[in-house]
């Protein structure tokens, strides 16, 4: 597979308004996806979900990158995004907006797994295809719905297997969640739950709800960590590996537990130059680069290319071996993968 491994500066993502420009696209009824986009391009509309953190804002700065070079083909004319803030009644007000707007296609990375079900059917029932990504999957199946995942599941698995491993199968964690009633969420937390029942004599003495961020994950860990006995590993969602290596420091641990990173520059950063030597742990996270596939994929559903309804995006794993070449990120970097369109068409796109 060609993919090419990049560490990609975050900067604020820009929030854009609602407010189509030019002339709204005829949308007709029926299952095809197929449009044409009368040589001038498709209109895409994106509802995020959340915007409040490193991982989203990546997301949607690599989304607008490709939006931009696939404007310059004529591929497409317009990428309209919004941020939803976490509210479901906002997120499906913005998918009517979309549709009686007249967009071509709406990409959604949802705020639950069945609350914006009557609104993504009527983009349905309006002929306008739905791309589901990121904090998917969805519970409403149609012939234009389409869902880009990760099996989150998978990865927390993954990340607290390896916690396990090198805390020798037995000790205390803490875990770190996400925001309560996310898919996201909720499938990674029953990744650790898989894991930890192969590993009987570890057991989780605090989950805490960060919402994926640093600073209340922080706050939360300073208040925590001095009524707890001593903790020998920590897994998280994301978003706030490094905030845990600076409560532990605070909180006066001479020895730090096995902390799984996020792929944030802050926490790979830090282990290659600044963690303790020797130390041993894993770092992985989802691919905020799924933005920018997103655009490509969308393209090829409104092209009328064959596209699986689901669809995996994999993840990125760094391991001890490779962390030095991290060394230089920028706490605000992501260490992420991009995708030529031809691998996304061969690899992705035919589905699960």
């Amino acid at each position: 597979m060609k993919k090419k491994v990049i560490a990609a500066l975050m900067c604020a993502a820009l929030v854009l308004g609602m407010t189509a420009c030019g002339s709204s696209s005829d949308s007709s009824s029926g299952s095809s996806a197929k449009k044409e986009s009368g040589g001038d391009g498709y209109k895409i509309g994106f509802t995020d979900n959340y915007n409040g953190n490193s991982y989203h804002q990546s997301m949607e700065k690599y989304m607008q990158e490709v939006a931009d070079e696939l404007k310059k083909s004529g591929d497409i004319s317009e990428l309209t995004i919004a941020e939803a803030n976490q509210d479901a009644a906002t997120q499906i007000s913005q998918i009517e907006d979309f549709v009686m707007q007249g967009y071509d296609l709406i990409v959604v990375d949802p705020c639950s797994t069945s609350s914006l079900n009557s609104a993504v059917q009527e983009a349905c029932d309006a002929g306008i295809p739905v791309l589901v990504i990121n904090d998917g999957p969805i519970d409403y199946e149609n012939d234009l719905v389409y869902q880009l995942n990760f099996d989150f599941t998978d990865l927390a698995y993954t990340l607290t297997k390896e916690v396990c491993e090198q805390i020798g199968g037995k000790g205390s964690i803490i875990e770190l969640r996400g925001t309560a009633g996310t898919t996201c969420d909720t499938q990674m937390h029953e990744g650790v739950e898989k894991a930890l029942k192969e590993y009987p004599d570890v057991k989780i003495a605090s989950e805490i709800y960060t919402d994926w961020t640093g600073s209340k994950a922080q706050s939360e860990l300073n208040s925590v960590l001095p009524t707890l006995d001593k903790v020998d590993g920590l897994v998280t969602q994301g978003g706030d590996a490094y905030a845990a290596v600076q409560a532990f420091t605070s909180a006066g641990y001479s020895e730090l537990p096995v902390i799984a990173g996020d792929n944030r520059g802050s926490f790979l950063s830090w282990w290659a130059k600044d963690a303790p030597e020797g130390y041993e742990t894993i770092s992985g996270a989802c691919n905020p680069w799924d933005g920018g596939m997103a655009m490509y994929i969308a393209v090829d559903i409104l092209n009328g290319e064959d596209v699986a309804n689901n669809m995996n995006c994999p993840f990125g794993y760094v391991k001890a071996d490779d962390v030095a070449q991290y060394a230089d990120m920028a706490e605000d970097e992501v260490a992420s993968t991009s995708y030529d369109w031809d691998t996304i068409k061969s690899d992705i796109e035919p589905g699960k």
